[in-house]
């Protein structure tokens, strides 16, 4: 018996959730199923939601680490450098009046946060060259067309290279990135905001059954 309650619960969620989204997106798409100050409410729920789900989000990672540390699992130390970085970063911001604003979480921001984002986004083009050494080869089908195309982008974005090359070459590289590139990553966001989509909705039918 709880088993089939559950189950009515869950469509009758799912249908919350699908006529949410449908008034949602109908006022930005197409003509609106309902006022827009309704859809601005409903717009706003799910923000409120959203920031919940953080919070839970937040509060499962510091669980997930605590127990860590106190288990003495592998990497333990790492997950006891998140927690102090959080501590100070959440005490910061509640110890302040200012808030984010205050000195304090600005000092935390910038000996931290930043020193972090600096570290990750060198990374970042560390491994950027690696796949680069391994992909960007002449002897791959059309390699030969990525490596010409990536070394005209480096070319003339470069800028002590940018006064030296052709203005021609310049006008072509615009033109590449305005039109081509730009499509073929428009296609690829479109795609991939089509598939988180998809996954979506298939993950909520299937806990609705």
């Amino acid at each position: 018996m709880f088993s089939s309650r559950s189950g009515w619960l869950n469509r009758i969620v799912l249908a919350v959730v699908l006529l949410s989204a449908g008034v949602i997106v109908s006022t930005r798409l197409g003509p609106p199923l309902a006022p827009p100050e309704a859809a601005t409410t409903l717009y706003g729920w799910a923000l409120l939601l959203g920031g919940f789900a953080i919070i839970l989000g937040i509060a499962n990672a510091v669980r997930f680490h605590l127990v860590r540390v106190q288990r003495g699992q592998r990497e333990w130390l790492l997950s006891l450098l998140l927690l102090i970085v959080f501590a100070l970063v959440v005490g910061a911001g509640l110890s302040s009046p200012e808030g984010t604003t205050g000195l304090l979480s600005e000092w935390v921001f910038d000996a931290v946060l930043a020193p972090g984002q600096a570290t990750l986004f060198a990374l970042s083009g560390v491994f950027l060259l690696s796949a680069a050494y391994h992909f960007l080869r002449v002897d791959r089908p059309g390699g030969i067309w990525i490596l010409a195309g990536a070394l005209l982008m480096l070319l003339v974005q470069t800028p002590f290279l940018y006064q030296i090359v052709p203005r021609s070459l310049v006008d072509l590289v615009d033109w590449l990135l305005s039109f081509p590139v730009m499509a073929a990553m428009r296609g690829v966001l479109l795609g991939g905001a089509l598939a988180v989509l998809f996954i979506s909705l298939r993950l909520i039918v299937n806990s609705a059954k």
